[in-house]
Protein backbone atom coordinates (compact mmCIF):
# COMPACT_ATOMS: atom_id res chain seq x y z
CA UNK A 1 0.00 0.00 0.00
CA UNK A 2 1.09 3.79 -0.83
CA UNK A 3 1.76 6.43 1.17
CA UNK A 4 -1.35 8.05 -0.16
CA UNK A 5 -3.48 5.14 0.26
CA UNK A 6 -2.35 4.69 3.85
CA UNK A 7 -3.16 8.14 4.39
CA UNK A 8 -6.23 8.01 2.93
CA UNK A 9 -7.47 4.42 5.06
CA UNK A 10 -6.39 6.22 7.89
CA UNK A 11 -8.79 9.65 7.42
CA UNK A 12 -11.57 7.51 6.32
CA UNK A 13 -11.19 5.35 9.77
CA UNK A 14 -11.46 8.66 11.60
CA UNK A 15 -14.00 9.81 9.69
CA UNK A 16 -16.13 6.87 10.55
CA UNK A 17 -15.22 7.29 14.34
CA UNK A 18 -15.83 11.23 14.46
CA UNK A 19 -19.58 10.81 12.29
CA UNK A 20 -20.46 8.07 15.04
CA UNK A 21 -19.95 11.26 17.47
CA UNK A 22 -21.57 13.59 15.25
CA UNK A 23 -18.82 15.40 14.35
CA UNK A 24 -19.11 16.75 10.57
CA UNK A 25 -16.55 18.07 9.40
CA UNK A 26 -14.44 18.61 5.57
CA UNK A 27 -12.25 15.36 5.56
CA UNK A 28 -10.90 16.24 1.60
CA UNK A 29 -9.13 18.76 2.98
CA UNK A 30 -7.92 16.80 5.93
CA UNK A 31 -6.63 13.84 3.55
CA UNK A 32 -4.47 17.03 2.33
CA UNK A 33 -3.18 18.07 5.27
CA UNK A 34 -2.65 14.34 6.53
CA UNK A 35 -0.22 14.10 3.62
CA UNK A 36 1.84 16.95 4.88
CA UNK A 37 1.79 16.13 8.42
CA UNK A 38 3.36 12.68 7.70
CA UNK A 39 5.59 14.56 6.27
CA UNK A 40 6.55 16.06 9.31
CA UNK A 41 6.84 13.62 11.01
CA UNK A 42 9.92 13.06 13.55
CA UNK A 43 11.49 9.88 13.17
CA UNK A 44 14.87 8.98 14.41
CA UNK A 45 17.10 9.85 11.00
CA UNK A 46 16.15 10.82 7.65
CA UNK A 47 14.98 8.23 4.87
CA UNK A 48 15.37 5.01 8.16
CA UNK A 49 11.89 5.24 8.53
CA UNK A 50 10.62 2.03 5.39
CA UNK A 51 6.37 1.66 4.87
CA UNK A 52 6.86 -0.36 1.96
CA UNK A 53 10.04 -3.17 2.42
CA UNK A 54 11.97 -2.81 -0.68
CA UNK A 55 15.08 -5.53 0.49
CA UNK A 56 14.81 -7.95 2.19
CA UNK A 57 16.44 -8.07 5.97
CA UNK A 58 15.85 -10.16 8.92
CA UNK A 59 13.08 -10.46 11.32
CA UNK A 60 15.03 -8.03 14.22
CA UNK A 61 15.29 -5.47 11.23
CA UNK A 62 11.53 -6.04 10.11
CA UNK A 63 10.09 -5.95 13.73
CA UNK A 64 11.63 -2.56 14.10
CA UNK A 65 10.45 -0.78 10.83
CA UNK A 66 7.43 -2.05 11.96
CA UNK A 67 6.75 -0.57 15.04
CA UNK A 68 8.07 2.80 13.61
CA UNK A 69 5.35 2.44 11.06
CA UNK A 70 3.27 2.05 13.91
CA UNK A 71 4.16 5.25 15.84
CA UNK A 72 3.75 6.86 12.76
CA UNK A 73 0.18 6.01 11.76
CA UNK A 74 -0.35 6.52 15.61
CA UNK A 75 0.97 10.37 15.11
CA UNK A 76 -1.24 10.47 11.83
CA UNK A 77 -4.41 9.06 13.47
CA UNK A 78 -4.68 11.55 16.99
CA UNK A 79 -3.52 14.67 14.58
CA UNK A 80 -6.65 13.70 12.22
CA UNK A 81 -8.84 13.20 15.47
CA UNK A 82 -7.60 16.43 17.07
CA UNK A 83 -7.95 18.52 13.90
CA UNK A 84 -11.42 17.51 13.40
CA UNK A 85 -12.47 17.81 17.12
CA UNK A 86 -11.36 21.54 16.50
CA UNK A 87 -13.32 21.83 13.96
CA UNK A 88 -16.01 20.82 15.32
CA UNK A 89 -15.84 23.60 18.56
CA UNK A 90 -15.20 26.16 15.48
CA UNK A 91 -18.81 25.26 14.04
CA UNK A 92 -20.66 25.22 17.32
CA UNK A 93 -18.85 28.52 18.64
CA UNK A 94 -17.61 26.91 21.64
CA UNK A 95 -14.44 28.40 21.61
CA UNK A 96 -12.94 31.37 23.58
CA UNK A 97 -12.54 34.84 22.70
CA UNK A 98 -8.18 34.60 22.29
CA UNK A 99 -8.99 32.01 19.93
CA UNK A 100 -11.81 33.62 18.23
CA UNK A 101 -9.72 36.33 17.45
CA UNK A 102 -6.57 33.96 16.32
CA UNK A 103 -8.82 32.66 13.81
CA UNK A 104 -10.19 35.50 12.41
CA UNK A 105 -6.76 35.95 10.69
CA UNK A 106 -6.37 34.84 6.91
CA UNK A 107 -5.91 31.07 6.30
CA UNK A 108 -3.04 31.64 4.58
CA UNK A 109 -0.94 33.69 7.73
CA UNK A 110 -2.45 30.64 9.74
CA UNK A 111 -0.71 28.46 7.81
CA UNK A 112 2.40 30.64 8.18
CA UNK A 113 2.15 30.17 11.88
CA UNK A 114 1.74 27.00 12.48
CA UNK A 115 4.62 26.32 9.60
CA UNK A 116 6.66 28.31 11.47
CA UNK A 117 6.13 26.56 15.07
CA UNK A 118 9.47 25.55 16.39
CA UNK A 119 8.10 22.28 17.92
CA UNK A 120 6.49 20.47 15.46
CA UNK A 121 9.52 18.24 14.93
CA UNK A 122 9.78 17.93 19.10
CA UNK A 123 6.62 16.47 20.15
CA UNK A 124 5.09 15.15 17.30
CA UNK A 125 1.78 14.30 18.09
CA UNK A 126 1.32 16.73 20.87
CA UNK A 127 2.31 19.63 19.16
CA UNK A 128 0.12 19.33 15.75
CA UNK A 129 -3.07 20.73 17.63
CA UNK A 130 -2.96 23.77 19.79
CA UNK A 131 -4.97 24.50 22.74
CA UNK A 132 -7.10 27.65 23.22
CA UNK A 133 -4.47 28.35 26.30
CA UNK A 134 -1.46 27.88 24.34
CA UNK A 135 1.03 30.41 22.99
CA UNK A 136 1.67 31.77 19.39
CA UNK A 137 5.08 31.43 18.86
CA UNK A 138 5.87 34.87 19.59
CA UNK A 139 4.57 35.04 22.89
CA UNK A 140 7.15 31.41 23.10
CA UNK A 141 9.80 33.25 21.96
CA UNK A 142 9.22 35.68 24.43
CA UNK A 143 8.35 33.43 27.18
CA UNK A 144 10.86 30.60 27.16
CA UNK A 145 13.83 32.75 25.71
CA UNK A 146 17.06 30.79 25.45
CA UNK A 147 14.44 26.98 26.42
CA UNK A 148 13.08 28.19 22.79
CA UNK A 149 16.04 26.54 20.82
CA UNK A 150 16.30 22.61 21.62
CA UNK A 151 19.18 20.49 20.44
CA UNK A 152 18.68 17.44 18.06
CA UNK A 153 19.15 15.08 20.72
CA UNK A 154 16.91 16.64 23.09
CA UNK A 155 14.03 16.43 20.44
CA UNK A 156 14.60 12.82 19.78
CA UNK A 157 14.63 12.35 23.86
CA UNK A 158 11.06 14.01 23.86
CA UNK A 159 9.30 12.37 21.36
CA UNK A 160 10.59 9.43 23.00
CA UNK A 161 9.36 10.14 25.91
CA UNK A 162 5.77 10.70 24.25
CA UNK A 163 5.60 7.26 22.58
CA UNK A 164 6.46 5.47 25.56
CA UNK A 165 4.15 7.34 27.96
CA UNK A 166 0.58 7.31 26.21
CA UNK A 167 -1.69 10.08 26.31
CA UNK A 168 1.17 12.54 27.92
CA UNK A 169 0.62 14.70 24.84
CA UNK A 170 -3.13 14.86 25.73
CA UNK A 171 -1.84 16.65 29.05
CA UNK A 172 0.87 18.42 28.53
CA UNK A 173 3.01 19.92 25.63
CA UNK A 174 6.52 19.51 26.67
CA UNK A 175 9.29 22.04 24.90
CA UNK A 176 12.37 21.64 25.77
CA UNK A 177 14.74 19.48 28.91
CA UNK A 178 15.69 22.17 31.53
CA UNK A 179 17.24 20.13 33.73
CA UNK A 180 18.99 16.23 35.06
CA UNK A 181 20.27 14.94 38.14
CA UNK A 182 20.95 11.26 39.10
CA UNK A 183 17.64 10.47 39.75
CA UNK A 184 15.35 12.51 37.73
CA UNK A 185 15.08 14.95 34.45
CA UNK A 186 13.18 17.82 34.26
CA UNK A 187 11.14 19.27 31.16
CA UNK A 188 10.02 22.40 30.47
CA UNK A 189 6.18 21.97 29.02
CA UNK A 190 2.86 23.83 29.12
CA UNK A 191 -0.40 22.48 30.43
CA UNK A 192 -2.97 21.99 27.84
CA UNK A 193 -5.66 20.13 29.98
CA UNK A 194 -7.16 20.40 33.64
CA UNK A 195 -4.98 19.87 36.65
CA UNK A 196 -5.79 17.17 39.36
CA UNK A 197 -4.83 20.21 42.37
CA UNK A 198 -6.17 23.38 42.93
CA UNK A 199 -3.23 24.97 42.62
CA UNK A 200 -2.47 26.76 39.53
CA UNK A 201 0.75 27.64 38.11
CA UNK A 202 2.04 31.01 38.55
CA UNK A 203 2.06 33.87 36.31
CA UNK A 204 1.82 31.63 33.13
CA UNK A 205 0.68 27.86 32.26
CA UNK A 206 4.30 26.59 31.58
CA UNK A 207 5.36 23.90 34.21
CA UNK A 208 8.04 21.78 34.75
CA UNK A 209 7.64 18.37 34.14
CA UNK A 210 9.95 16.10 36.28
CA UNK A 211 10.72 12.43 35.43
CA UNK A 212 11.60 9.95 37.98
CA UNK A 213 13.77 7.06 36.93
CA UNK A 214 12.81 3.52 37.38
CA UNK A 215 15.90 2.73 39.02
CA UNK A 216 14.55 5.17 42.15
CA UNK A 217 12.93 2.75 44.95
CA UNK A 218 9.59 3.29 45.04
CA UNK A 219 9.48 3.66 48.71
CA UNK A 220 11.21 7.02 48.05
CA UNK A 221 9.54 8.25 45.03
CA UNK A 222 6.36 7.93 47.29
CA UNK A 223 8.22 9.75 50.01
CA UNK A 224 9.01 12.57 47.26
CA UNK A 225 5.46 12.97 46.57
CA UNK A 226 3.85 12.73 49.73
CA UNK A 227 6.22 15.49 50.70
CA UNK A 228 5.36 17.56 47.70
CA UNK A 229 2.20 17.41 48.23
CA UNK A 230 2.39 18.53 51.80
CA UNK A 231 4.20 21.78 51.99
CA UNK A 232 1.73 23.81 50.37
CA UNK A 233 0.84 27.35 50.77
CA UNK A 234 4.16 28.82 50.66
CA UNK A 235 5.61 31.18 47.88
CA UNK A 236 9.11 29.64 48.45
CA UNK A 237 8.47 26.28 48.44
CA UNK A 238 6.81 24.64 44.82
CA UNK A 239 4.15 22.83 45.07
CA UNK A 240 2.94 19.38 43.47
CA UNK A 241 0.53 20.39 40.77
CA UNK A 242 -0.04 17.52 39.20
CA UNK A 243 0.92 13.62 38.98
CA UNK A 244 1.31 11.28 36.07
CA UNK A 245 2.19 7.41 36.06
CA UNK A 246 2.24 4.76 33.53
CA UNK A 247 3.52 1.38 34.90
CA UNK A 248 6.53 2.02 36.34
CA UNK A 249 6.99 5.49 35.00
CA UNK A 250 6.45 8.32 37.05
CA UNK A 251 6.11 12.06 36.33
CA UNK A 252 5.58 15.38 38.64
CA UNK A 253 4.24 18.27 37.66
CA UNK A 254 5.59 21.48 39.71
CA UNK A 255 5.15 24.85 38.86
CA UNK A 256 7.76 26.83 36.32
CA UNK A 257 9.57 29.49 37.90
CA UNK A 258 12.06 32.24 35.93
CA UNK A 259 15.14 32.11 37.32
CA UNK A 260 18.80 32.81 36.52
CA UNK A 261 21.84 30.38 36.79
CA UNK A 262 23.77 31.11 40.22
CA UNK A 263 26.78 30.95 38.07
CA UNK A 264 26.09 33.93 36.04
CA UNK A 265 25.03 36.16 39.44
CA UNK A 266 27.19 34.89 42.35
CA UNK A 267 30.45 37.16 41.44
CA UNK A 268 27.86 40.33 40.67
CA UNK A 269 25.57 39.84 43.30
CA UNK A 270 25.45 43.34 45.79
CA UNK A 271 25.29 43.08 49.67
CA UNK A 272 21.64 43.63 49.71
CA UNK A 273 21.16 40.74 46.82
CA UNK A 274 23.14 38.28 49.07
CA UNK A 275 20.64 39.58 52.01
CA UNK A 276 17.47 39.16 50.00
CA UNK A 277 18.91 35.75 48.54
CA UNK A 278 19.42 34.71 52.18
CA UNK A 279 16.50 35.85 53.38
CA UNK A 280 14.35 34.11 50.66
CA UNK A 281 16.68 30.75 50.96
CA UNK A 282 15.59 30.92 55.23
CA UNK A 283 12.01 31.78 54.57
CA UNK A 284 11.57 28.55 52.90
CA UNK A 285 13.68 26.49 55.00
CA UNK A 286 12.22 27.63 57.91
CA UNK A 287 8.53 27.12 56.55
CA UNK A 288 9.22 23.06 55.94
CA UNK A 289 11.35 22.90 59.48
CA UNK A 290 7.89 24.13 60.80
CA UNK A 291 6.51 20.89 59.34
CA UNK A 292 9.50 18.46 60.60
CA UNK A 293 10.62 17.99 57.33
CA UNK A 294 14.72 18.43 56.56
CA UNK A 295 15.66 19.16 52.39
CA UNK A 296 18.85 17.26 53.03
CA UNK A 297 20.19 18.85 49.62
CA UNK A 298 20.25 22.38 49.93
CA UNK A 299 22.42 24.00 47.43
CA UNK A 300 22.56 26.66 44.69
CA UNK A 301 20.98 24.49 41.95
CA UNK A 302 17.88 23.43 44.61
CA UNK A 303 17.06 26.75 45.04
CA UNK A 304 15.68 28.74 42.14
CA UNK A 305 16.70 32.34 42.09
CA UNK A 306 15.38 35.58 39.95
CA UNK A 307 17.59 38.25 40.94
CA UNK A 308 15.56 40.71 39.30
CA UNK A 309 12.70 39.91 41.20
CA UNK A 310 14.47 39.16 44.32
CA UNK A 311 12.05 35.92 44.79
CA UNK A 312 13.45 32.38 45.29
CA UNK A 313 11.82 28.93 45.46
CA UNK A 314 12.88 25.73 47.32
CA UNK A 315 12.67 22.11 44.69
CA UNK A 316 13.59 18.95 44.52
CA UNK A 317 12.62 17.00 48.04
CA UNK A 318 14.01 13.82 46.94
CA UNK A 319 16.44 13.39 49.71
CA UNK A 320 13.89 15.30 52.02
CA UNK A 321 13.04 13.08 55.45
CA UNK A 322 10.96 14.24 57.92
CA UNK A 323 13.23 15.27 61.56
CA UNK A 324 11.56 11.90 63.38
CA UNK A 325 12.63 9.61 60.84
CA UNK A 326 16.37 10.77 61.45
CA UNK A 327 16.49 10.73 65.39
CA UNK A 328 18.55 7.37 66.55
CA UNK A 329 19.87 6.72 69.78
CA UNK A 330 22.90 4.78 68.16
CA UNK A 331 25.17 7.79 68.23
CA UNK A 332 26.37 9.24 71.49
CA UNK A 333 25.57 12.74 70.30
CA UNK A 334 21.71 11.66 71.26
CA UNK A 335 22.67 10.98 75.25
CA UNK A 336 23.76 14.75 75.53
CA UNK A 337 20.71 16.20 73.62
CA UNK A 338 19.54 17.83 77.20
CA UNK A 339 23.52 19.25 77.83
CA UNK A 340 23.17 21.47 75.18
CA UNK A 341 26.20 23.07 76.77
CA UNK A 342 28.27 20.13 77.77
CA UNK A 343 30.77 18.48 75.11
CA UNK A 344 30.97 14.46 75.45
CA UNK A 345 34.83 13.26 75.33
CA UNK A 346 35.71 10.44 74.00
CA UNK A 347 37.44 8.34 76.83
CA UNK A 348 40.28 5.52 75.78
CA UNK A 349 41.08 3.51 78.66
CA UNK A 350 44.25 1.74 77.00
CA UNK A 351 45.28 4.44 74.48
CA UNK A 352 48.49 2.73 73.76
CA UNK A 353 46.94 -0.62 71.83
CA UNK A 354 45.93 2.15 69.20
CA UNK A 355 48.92 3.08 66.76
CA UNK A 356 49.71 6.31 66.46
CA UNK A 357 50.05 5.78 62.65
CA UNK A 358 48.01 3.43 60.39
CA UNK A 359 45.34 1.73 61.49
CA UNK A 360 44.78 -1.68 63.52
CA UNK A 361 45.20 -5.34 61.76
CA UNK A 362 42.78 -6.68 62.82
CA UNK A 363 40.01 -4.02 64.33
CA UNK A 364 37.35 -5.11 65.76
CA UNK A 365 35.16 -2.15 66.57
CA UNK A 366 31.66 -1.73 64.31
CA UNK A 367 31.19 -0.25 61.76
CA UNK A 368 29.34 2.96 61.08
CA UNK A 369 26.62 3.66 58.95
CA UNK A 370 24.27 6.68 58.48
CA UNK A 371 22.29 8.56 56.03
CA UNK A 372 24.94 10.11 53.65
CA UNK A 373 22.30 12.34 51.70
CA UNK A 374 23.45 15.85 50.38
CA UNK A 375 26.16 17.14 47.84
CA UNK A 376 29.75 17.65 48.32
CA UNK A 377 31.15 20.62 49.52
CA UNK A 378 27.91 21.47 51.36
CA UNK A 379 27.31 18.31 53.44
CA UNK A 380 27.78 19.19 57.51
CA UNK A 381 30.44 17.93 59.89
CA UNK A 382 27.76 15.34 61.02
CA UNK A 383 26.86 14.25 57.61
CA UNK A 384 30.55 13.26 57.30
CA UNK A 385 31.21 11.74 60.09
CA UNK A 386 28.30 9.26 59.86
CA UNK A 387 26.29 10.69 62.71
CA UNK A 388 22.79 8.82 63.00
CA UNK A 389 20.97 11.39 64.54
CA UNK A 390 20.95 13.88 62.03
CA UNK A 391 18.65 17.31 62.63
CA UNK A 392 17.47 20.48 60.64
CA UNK A 393 21.07 21.56 61.26
CA UNK A 394 22.34 20.10 58.55
CA UNK A 395 20.15 22.27 56.06
CA UNK A 396 21.26 25.24 58.43
CA UNK A 397 25.09 24.57 57.64
CA UNK A 398 24.40 23.84 54.28
CA UNK A 399 22.76 27.50 54.09
CA UNK A 400 26.21 28.84 55.37
CA UNK A 401 28.26 27.39 53.06
CA UNK A 402 25.52 28.62 50.06
CA UNK A 403 26.64 32.51 52.09
CA UNK A 404 30.14 31.82 52.53
CA UNK A 405 29.75 31.53 48.83
CA UNK A 406 28.27 34.29 48.02
CA UNK A 407 30.91 36.35 49.66
CA UNK A 408 33.98 35.31 48.77
CA UNK A 409 32.36 35.01 44.87
CA UNK A 410 34.02 31.80 44.93
CA UNK A 411 31.83 28.39 43.78
CA UNK A 412 32.63 25.98 44.87
CA UNK A 413 34.14 27.01 47.79
CA UNK A 414 34.77 23.03 48.85
CA UNK A 415 35.66 21.18 46.16
CA UNK A 416 36.17 18.39 47.57
CA UNK A 417 36.57 14.93 45.68
CA UNK A 418 35.01 12.52 49.40
CA UNK A 419 34.34 12.33 53.39
CA UNK A 420 38.18 12.46 54.41
CA UNK A 421 38.86 15.73 51.79
CA UNK A 422 35.78 16.84 53.03
CA UNK A 423 37.10 17.08 56.68
CA UNK A 424 40.34 18.02 55.94
CA UNK A 425 38.82 21.20 54.19
CA UNK A 426 36.54 21.93 57.37
CA UNK A 427 39.64 21.22 59.80
CA UNK A 428 42.29 23.77 57.25
CA UNK A 429 39.68 26.38 58.32
CA UNK A 430 38.48 25.41 62.37
CA UNK A 431 41.88 23.75 63.46
CA UNK A 432 42.42 20.39 64.63
CA UNK A 433 41.19 20.86 68.38
CA UNK A 434 37.69 22.18 67.45
CA UNK A 435 37.34 18.96 64.73
CA UNK A 436 38.60 16.74 68.02
CA UNK A 437 36.00 18.11 69.98
CA UNK A 438 33.45 17.96 66.93
CA UNK A 439 34.23 14.20 66.35
CA UNK A 440 34.01 13.34 70.57
CA UNK A 441 30.94 15.06 70.36
CA UNK A 442 29.85 11.66 68.19
CA UNK A 443 31.97 9.02 69.66
CA UNK A 444 34.55 9.45 67.30
CA UNK A 445 38.75 10.20 67.67
CA UNK A 446 40.20 12.86 65.06
CA UNK A 447 43.83 12.60 64.10
CA UNK A 448 45.60 15.21 61.97
CA UNK A 449 49.45 15.43 61.02
CA UNK A 450 49.24 18.83 59.10
CA UNK A 451 50.95 20.92 61.21
CA UNK A 452 49.61 24.59 59.50
CA UNK A 453 45.74 22.60 60.38
CA UNK A 454 46.53 23.92 64.42
CA UNK A 455 44.93 26.85 64.78
CA UNK A 456 41.75 28.02 63.66
CA UNK A 457 40.86 30.75 60.90
CA UNK A 458 38.23 33.36 61.02
CA UNK A 459 35.96 33.37 58.42
CA UNK A 460 35.92 37.12 58.04
CA UNK A 461 40.10 36.46 57.20
CA UNK A 462 39.01 33.73 54.95
CA UNK A 463 36.80 35.74 52.80
CA UNK A 464 38.79 38.61 52.71
CA UNK A 465 42.18 36.70 51.50
CA UNK A 466 39.72 34.74 49.26
CA UNK A 467 38.44 38.22 47.41
CA UNK A 468 41.68 39.29 47.58
CA UNK A 469 43.26 36.77 46.04
CA UNK A 470 41.16 36.76 42.68
CA UNK A 471 42.33 40.45 42.47
CA UNK A 472 45.99 39.89 42.37
CA UNK A 473 45.25 37.21 39.92
CA UNK A 474 44.07 39.56 37.41
CA UNK A 475 40.63 41.18 36.22
CA UNK A 476 38.42 38.67 37.62
CA UNK A 477 35.93 41.59 38.59
CA UNK A 478 34.66 44.50 36.99
CA UNK A 479 35.56 47.69 37.90
CA UNK A 480 32.00 48.20 39.49
CA UNK A 481 31.65 44.78 40.88
CA UNK A 482 30.52 44.95 44.75
CA UNK A 483 33.63 42.82 45.48
CA UNK A 484 35.67 45.66 45.67
CA UNK A 485 33.20 46.98 48.42
CA UNK A 486 34.34 44.22 51.03
CA UNK A 487 37.75 45.02 50.85
CA UNK A 488 36.70 48.42 51.40
CA UNK A 489 34.79 47.14 54.80
CA UNK A 490 37.47 44.08 55.81
CA UNK A 491 41.24 43.81 55.86
CA UNK A 492 42.69 40.95 55.17
CA UNK A 493 43.45 40.07 58.77
CA UNK A 494 39.68 39.90 58.92
CA UNK A 495 38.98 43.34 61.02
CA UNK A 496 35.69 44.80 59.91
CA UNK A 497 36.05 48.68 59.77
CA UNK A 498 33.54 51.12 61.72
CA UNK A 499 31.92 52.01 58.77
CA UNK A 500 28.40 51.94 58.04
CA UNK A 501 29.43 49.97 55.33
CA UNK A 502 30.86 47.71 57.44
CA UNK A 503 28.23 47.46 60.01
CA UNK A 504 26.44 45.51 57.44
CA UNK A 505 29.04 43.12 56.74
CA UNK A 506 29.50 42.63 59.85
CA UNK A 507 25.99 41.86 60.46
CA UNK A 508 26.73 39.71 57.40
CA UNK A 509 29.30 37.40 59.18
CA UNK A 510 27.42 37.53 62.30
CA UNK A 511 24.73 35.14 59.86
CA UNK A 512 27.96 33.40 58.43
CA UNK A 513 29.51 32.41 61.67
CA UNK A 514 26.08 31.06 63.75
CA UNK A 515 25.45 28.99 60.17
CA UNK A 516 28.71 27.16 59.99
CA UNK A 517 29.03 26.24 63.85
CA UNK A 518 30.63 22.47 63.92
CA UNK A 519 27.99 21.52 67.31
CA UNK A 520 24.34 20.65 65.16
CA UNK A 521 22.91 22.23 68.51
CA UNK A 522 24.52 25.46 68.88
CA UNK A 523 23.00 26.16 65.47
CA UNK A 524 20.22 28.38 65.42
CA UNK A 525 17.20 27.52 63.65
CA UNK A 526 16.12 29.37 60.46
CA UNK A 527 13.17 31.26 62.20
CA UNK A 528 15.95 32.67 64.46
CA UNK A 529 18.47 33.70 61.84
CA UNK A 530 15.52 35.78 60.11
CA UNK A 531 15.42 37.91 63.75
CA UNK A 532 18.95 38.78 63.24
CA UNK A 533 20.07 42.36 62.38
CA UNK A 534 21.27 41.41 58.86
CA UNK A 535 17.74 41.31 57.75
CA UNK A 536 16.32 43.89 59.49
CA UNK A 537 15.72 45.71 56.16
CA UNK A 538 14.80 43.43 53.88
CA UNK A 539 11.46 44.50 52.29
Amino acid sequence: MDRESRVTELVCQSKEAEEAAGVETGYEELIQEGHKVIDNVPVPGDGELIIKEEHTCDNKERLRRHRKADKLEHALNQSILEQARNEKCRQDGDVSERKRRRNSASKSEATDMREDRPYSQVNGMSTISRGSDEYTTEELKMVLGSNYTVSPAIKQEIYDLNCSFPNLDQSYRIFNKIGEGTFSTVYLGQKVGDSLSNEKPRDTSLVALKRIYVTSSPQRIYNELNLLYSLRGSQNVAPLLDVLRFEDQVIAVLPFYQHSDFRDFYRDLPLYGIKTYMHELLLALNFIHERGVIHRDIKPTNFLYNPFTRRGVLVDFGLAETQSECISSKCPCYTRSEFKNVYRQLEVENNSQFPKNGYLKDDQRPGRRANRAGTRGFRAPEVLLKCNNQTKSIDIWSAGVMLLTLLSRRFPFFNSTDDVDALMEITAIFGVEEMKKCAAIHGLGFECNYPRFKDRIKLETLVANAVLMDCKEGDTFADDSPAWELLCAVDKRGTVSESSLGQEYRDAFEVLNECMVLDPLDRPSASELLTYPFFSDVV
